[in-house]
């Protein structure tokens, strides 16, 4: 999925995982791949973002234009995020401790039943409070990019 991807951008906006200040530079990342909708082009404009409620109806109405139905459910967002972060690791574009740290954004440590991610966070804890007593942090790593390819296929 590409990080363009409408569906992608409307879940990291839910989620928090977009700030506002980037929604102008997206919306003209979005320009120059073609995607050449008015309001598309009012989100560009923007120069003064300092919250979510400077943009938000305005990213309700750019979302309509690329066909994406927002807002979503929420947990929805959170999974599509938590995929596409995944997705990452695998392919070597993310370092594993920088994702479970990304994903914690996401998913609000331990609001999620999904075992995958509970298992990213939990390897994750034992190096963050187990310093030189748990297993290795090559071990840790090693567990963290084996369930960020379990998310990455579910």
């Amino acid at each position: 999925m590409s990080n363009l991807d409408p569906i992608l951008l409307a879940s990291r906006w839910l989620c928090g995982d977009l700030l506002p200040e980037d929604v102008p530079q997206i919306a003209i990342e979005l320009i120059e791949a073609g995607r050449e909708e008015p309001s598309i082009y009012r989100v560009a404009a923007e120069v003064n973002v300092n919250s979510r409620d400077d943009v938000e109806a305005l990213l309700g109405r750019m979302f309509a234009a690329l066909g994406v139905e927002y807002p979503m459910s929420l947990e929805v967002a959170r999974q599509t995020v938590a995929r596409q972060i995944a997705r990452e690791v695998v392919a070597g574009r993310r370092d594993p401790w920088t994702a479970a740290m990304r994903l914690d954004r996401a998913f609000p440590h331990w609001e999620t039943e999904d075992q995958n991610i509970l298992d990213i966070y939990c390897a994750a804890d034992e190096a963050d409070w187990n310093p030189g007593y748990g297993r290795s942090d090559a071990i840790l790593k090693e567990e963290l990019i084996q369930a960020f390819g379990r998310l990455a296929g579910s």
